[in-house]
């Protein structure tokens, strides 16, 4: 039998998450799957943890560090259990309970190893008024991954993703915000196939939208960190950085020829020498700030892997030194 573990990020959630939690646990066939597990990765001052306590779910403490932070530790949690795929599902209840089985299918079929929901790929599958504002910077959120994973998708914030458990074992993560996406560009990365489907997005029955509350302003946020993620970074600092030095020691040469080597009357050109040190100036920081980044970004990478094993470790020296005692 198949064995699933579903992951629910709430913020303050509590008149859907019982509901989101017990349809969960339903949703699937008993005699192709065994009873699911559901965490729930919470940043709530309400009643959200108790309810989905309540309901049967493990509750992760999201620590208050961004959406991303709260989901990469759920999804390694996830990873951690003896599950064949993971499922994360919105729990604010726009997303259709009723889709997980499509989403799975591609998983089960071998046809992809992470399937991500689309709200445009059929029309009408948005059921409420979305507005422009949000339409457009979702496309361009769209744009970026199309041109940092070569996929054709339509959509960057569905409700609904689906993943074999290798895929979030692997996960590496730079942003406390950028989960919805950095997953998708890291997948590709390391080999996955990435399959994306429609999914009905639903009106919220209870509250408001938390999560993005200014997509505009979540493009503009999360576009540094997007960059850095797919290497863009090096090619645009190192090559900024050529492009300035180069332009700068063409135009000395430049000088030289109008003075003639003269000089003298090199002297009177201050102002362009200026000029000169100063690009060749900005052209090596390029160089070192791209240099930085990447060291950063390697860094926080390494940290994270130390901080996935160091659980285990200490478990085992401690069963260890509980061997030699005896």
């Amino acid at each position: 039998m198949w064995r699933v573990c579903f992951l629910i990020p709430t913020k303050n959630e509590e008149a859907s998450v019982h509901e989101i939690v017990r349809s969960l646990r339903g949703a699937l066939d008993p005699r192709c799957f065994a009873p699911p597990a559901v965490i729930v990765v919470d940043d709530s001052v309400d009643a959200t943890r108790r309810l989905a306590r309540a309901a049967g779910a493990e509750v992760i403490v999201g620590g208050g560090r961004g959406l991303g932070s709260a989901m990469y530790d759920g999804l390694k949690r996830a990873a951690g259990l003896p599950c064949d795929f993971i499922v994360t599902i919105d729990g604010d209840g726009q997303a259709d309970v009723g889709e997980v089985v499509r989403f799975l299918q591609p998983l089960l079929d071998d046809e992809a190893d992470l399937v991500v929901a689309s709200r445009f790929l059929e029309k009408g599958s948005i059921k409420y008024h979305y507005r422009f504002v949000n339409n457009f910077g979702t496309h361009v959120l769209a744009g970026m991954l199309r041109r940092f994973t070569g996929l054709p998708l339509t959509d960057s914030h569905g409700g609904i993703r689906a993943m074999r458990r290798e895929v979030a074992q692997e996960l590496e993560m730079l942003g406390s915000h950028t989960y919805v996406q950095e997953t998708i560009i890291d997948a590709v990365e390391k080999g996955f196939r990435v399959k994306e489907i429609a999914s009905v997005w639903k009106a919220r029955a209870h509250g408001n939208s938390r999560v993005v509350s200014s997509i505009p302003r979540y493009v503009f946020y999360t576009l540094p960190i997007l960059v850095l993620r797919s290497g863009q970074h090096v090619r645009l600092l190192y090559s900024g950085g050529l492009l300035l030095i180069f332009v700068a020691l063409a135009y000395f040469f430049v000088i030289l020829a109008e003075a003639h080597f003269n000089v003298k009357a090199m002297s009177d050109r201050v102002p362009a020498f200026v000029w000169i040190t100063l690009m060749i100036s900005i052209g090596f920081q390029c160089f070192f700030f791209g240099f930085i980044l990447q060291l950063i970004k390697e860094l926080k990478y390494r940290l994270d892997r130390v901080g996935r094993h160091a659980p285990s470790s200490a478990s085992e020296s401690f069963h260890a030194s509980i061997v030699e005692m005896k």
